[in-house]
């Protein structure tokens, strides 16, 4: 079991223990520098090092430049733009075009 449960409507929701768990993993990690953290990292076989990086790829997106986050909207939203169209001087679709 991976510490998850499935609730009455079917969401996953994580158990008293894999919460109890994670809180006192990010208690151990706030009296730790981010150097001790690296190294800490560096020490971890391969496998446990890709989960660790999957882990903050999905729940930690402070890395991710606003503009990027901002045009991967405009992306879902369908706001797209042909290169040679903007080089030709015509204006691309407005953002409040949904």
């Amino acid at each position: 079991m991976d510490g998850t449960e499935r609730g009455a409507s079917g969401e996953e929701r994580k158990s008293g223990n894999t919460r109890l768990l994670e809180s006192r993993l990010w208690a151990y990690t706030l009296d730790m520098s981010a150097t001790e953290i690296i190294e800490q990292f560096k020490a971890l076989p391969a496998a446990e090092r890709a989960q660790v990086a999957k882990f903050v790829v999905e729940n930690d997106d402070s890395w991710i430049p606003e503009s990027f986050k901002q045009g991967m909207a405009d992306a879902a939203a369908g706001r797209f733009a042909d290169m040679e169209t903007v080089l030709s001087g015509a204006k691309p679709p407005s953002r409040a075009a949904e």
